[in-house]
């Protein structure tokens, strides 16, 4: 169906009427002309004047009604606009509620909606051959974790078996100090992430396992890795400061040159673990258990040992001043020239334990058990609360230093 412009029809009209009144216009002076022409009985200067009256006359007619036609159109087109006017608004309204009816109707999609493209993506990139784009996809995987509860133990497996398969331990290097050798970005990445994990949302009776992986050097400072297995792991020169590594495995793992300072290994296993030179100065080492570990030289000035078994245990030039050792077990350790100065060592068992040398100046010997222990050359000046019959169950000669109240036993001669 043809449609036709209302301005363009409008303008049509208006010209069509202008030349309707044009054509009026001559048409009266024709017949003026010819009816003044036709009178008998003027003259032509009467008839130059009544023709110029007509002519007035007709003038104004017509200019009133141009003026009235013109006023009625102009009226007309500023009504047109304004209704133009109003239908925009009008349809910028229905527009706007419109867009407000489709956003109150559309869904926002939920993170459980777009987890599982996200999660695969970023399995995906963890294999990738650049580490900048495996460093990304360890941190979406912790996001991830964190949206979604009930991925949240599967991606700290995933990113345990990932440093599993990629910082596997070197057996060839693995008794020798790796003191300049960096770990890996990221492996250090993806342990962080395991380290700082919430780990509330750990399902009961579930393990990190991150047995035989090699993370020496590695900063975990404040990891939280409670109950993690690392048997047989590489820790060498590891920063576990604050760390919480409570009922955590460390059977036979290296940890030559870590430090602990402030560290909790409350009920920790470390049984034949080398610790040789580690600081442990202010650790929780509360009921851990030491079976034949190495602590040559390790710094455990005030720890808390409270209840820890350390049986047979190798702790030569050790340092545990001012330690707390209330009920340890050291039976059949090596405490050779160990400093124990002002350490309490109230109800522990020291029975079979080799002391010779040892520093145990002002340290409190109440109850402790000393049977068939080595005291030779140990200083025991200003022991407290240390009696006759406890020193007359070990060995000793005139090198051991006893307190000034007792005398040396008389087998010890």
């Amino acid at each position: 169906m043809k449609t036709y412009n209302m301005s363009f029809i409008k303008t049509n009209g208006l010209t069509i009427l202008l030349v309707f009144i044009s054509v009026i216009f001559i048409f009266s002076l024709t017949l003026i002309f010819s009816l003044f022409e036709n009178i008998q009985g003027l003259s032509n200067q009467d008839k130059i004047e009544y023709i110029t009256q007509a002519l007035t006359t007709i003038a104004i007619i017509i200019g009133g009604l141009a003026l009235i036609i013109n006023a009625y159109y102009t009226s007309r087109l500023s009504l047109d606009e304004n209704q133009s006017l109003l239908m925009q608004i009008l349809a910028g309204t229905l527009a706007w509620d419109n867009n407000i009816v489709t956003s109150i109707n559309y869904k926002q999609p939920t993170p459980q909606e777009i987890v599982p493209e996200r999660f695969s993506k970023a399995i995906e990139q963890l294999g990738n051959e650049k580490i900048e784009t495996r460093f990304a996809a360890i941190y979406a995987l912790e996001r991830i974790a964190k949206d979604s509860p009930k991925d949240h133990w599967t991606i700290m497996e995933i990113l345990a078996a990932f440093i599993r398969e990629n910082a596997p331990v070197n057996q060839k290097y693995e008794d020798e100090l790796q003191v300049s050798s960096k770990l890996p970005t990221d492996i250090q990445t993806a342990i962080t992430v395991i380290g700082r994990r919430d780990s509330h949302k750990d399902p009961v009776n579930q393990k990190l396992d991150l047995r035989n992986t090699d993370l020496s050097n590695a900063d975990l400072t404040e990891a939280n890795l409670s109950k993690a297995i690392f048997v047989g792991a590489n820790l060498q020169w590891v920063n576990f400061t604050q760390a919480n590594l409570s009922e955590a495995d460390l059977s036979i793992t290296n940890l030559c040159g870590s430090v602990f300072y402030e560290a909790n290994l409350s009920k920790a296993t470390l049984p034949e673990a080398n610790l040789q030179g580690v600081i442990l100065r202010k650790a929780n080492l509360s009921k851990a258990i030491f079976y034949d570990a190495n602590l040559e030289g390790a710094i455990l000035c005030d720890a808390n040992l409270l209840g820890a078994i350390l049986c047979d245990a190798n702790l030569e030039g050790a340092i545990l001043c001012d330690a707390n050792l209330f009920e340890a077990n050291f039976e059949g350790s090596n405490l050779q020239d160990a400093n124990l100065i002002g350490s309490n060592l109230q109800n522990a068992k020291l029975a079979g334990a080799n002391l010779e040398g040892v520093l145990l100046s002002t340290a409190n010997l109440q109850d402790a058990n000393l049977q068939e222990t080595n005291l030779f050359r140990a200083n025991l000046s200003g022991c407290e609360n240390l009696e006759l019959q406890q020193i007359e169950q070990a060995f000793g000669d005139r090198t051991t230093i006893l307190p000034e109240n007792l005398n040396i036993p008389q087998h010890w001669r």
